[in-house]
């Protein structure tokens, strides 16, 4: 693949270190960067469908404004230029649209407008998820625990998708990751106490997943996915109920709820029951069965209907319905899909004493903690 790095308005580095400081970055403290490996990279997918993007500190140019094009060409500075665009740091970071990110950034498109990616070392990389994920606040020991599956999973990604332009995306597809733009001293001392640190199970990265709240009890991930993972199995979450939205409660009118139906593709009317037809042994909707005054019914999985409603509405499957007048009522435990490391769970072991390696070693039981580099 053709790589272009275009040199538009090249400056001086007096210049570029006085753009730096005026450049609408001000407050971003310049952290130290965490040492790269040879080959230890991860590639991130952190724009797509965007048509113009403003950048700042790239070595390539001052200032660029890029642009996309219909033609098969980029516009960068009212130039045209082949795609890919290849830009590196003049000095800590390149600011993509004022966000700064450590590492280069690839610009690209397709038919709906411009693809993003930054390459950054897989050490920048988890040290940009954890205060998307968690709050640097939390106990070290947790901040630990959250580098070890943020970077396992990072690598068990690359694994599959290696001949990919990316590994992974910047959102909660994969994980949130927002650059060096939440980065502070405690987010980098947790990711250097674990630094090359990976969950492995049988020889092989394990897939260490996680979620906000397990609402008491993890699932087994042969119940959410229909793939059996040994490692991924349910496991007691203790402390989760420490959580503000350990418990939770959503009213929804029928009316919302066909709405949201046949936006989704089901030909249903204002529902008259919402029936649980199945759950799984730890009491997570597995099915349900929609009815409308027509006899017409749906039957759907426990996570298709989080999808459908929204999952900050139906934050867990972990619930039960019942109906009232116009409404129906579900009241809930826990947030997110539940299998693997419950974060207010773990936060909670951290509190109470237990290390990095105990919480990995509950929540993922049979995976070995090795470190690659």
């Amino acid at each position: 693949m053709k790589i272009t790095s275009v040199a538009i308005g090249r400056a001086s580095p007096v210049f570029f270190a006085m753009l730096l400081l005026v450049s609408g970055c001000a407050g971003q403290r310049e952290y130290p960067l965490l040492r790269p490996q040879p080959g230890q990279t991860v590639r991130i997918l952190i724009k797509e469908g965007v048509k113009r993007l403003h950048i700042e500190g790239a070595r390539e140019g001052a200032i660029l404004k890029v642009s996309y094009s219909r033609h098969g060409y980029l516009r960068v500075n009212r130039r045209e230029v082949e795609p890919p665009l290849r830009l590196h740091p003049a000095e800590r970071f390149i600011h993509i649209d004022q966000r700064p990110y450590r590492g280069t950034i690839e610009i690209d498109q397709d038919e709906k407008g411009l693809l993003v990616i930054n390459e950054v070392s897989l050490e920048d990389y988890v040290a940009g998820i954890i205060n998307s994920e968690v709050s640097s606040s939390w106990p070290m020991e947790m901040l630990k625990a959250q580098s070890v599956i943020a970077r396992t999973y990072a690598v068990y990604q690359k694994r599959k998708r290696e001949h990919l332009p990316f590994h992974l995306t910047a959102t909660s597809m994969h994980q949130l990751y927002s650059g060096a733009h939440r980065e502070d001293e405690r987010v980098l001392s947790a990711v250097r106490a674990t630094r090359g640190e990976v969950l492995f199970y049988r020889g092989e990265p394990a897939l260490t997943v996680y979620h906000s709240n397990a609402g008491g009890i993890t699932e087994y991930a042969r119940e959410v996915w229909s793939k059996d993972y040994p490692y991924l199995r349910s496991v007691k979450s203790r402390y989760d109920s420490l959580a503000p939205n350990y418990r939770w409660e959503a009213y929804l009118r029928a009316t919302t709820i066909e709405s949201a139906l046949n936006r989704a593709g089901y030909e249903l009317a204002v529902p008259v029951a919402i029936i649980v037809k199945k759950r799984s042994s730890t009491g997570r909707v597995k099915k349900v069965s929609i009815r409308d005054a027509y006899g017409r019914t749906v039957v759907l999985r426990g996570e298709q209907l989080r999808g459908i409603l929204g999952y900050g509405v139906i934050k867990s499957t972990l619930f039960s319905v019942k109906k009232r007048g116009r409404f129906f009522i579900f009241r809930g435990r826990g947030s997110g899909h539940g299998v693997g490391l419950s974060q207010w769970g773990a936060r909670g072991m951290a509190e109470r004493g237990y290390s990095y390696r105990e919480i990995l070693k509950h929540y993922y039981p049979g995976t070995k903690l090795k470190r690659i580099y």
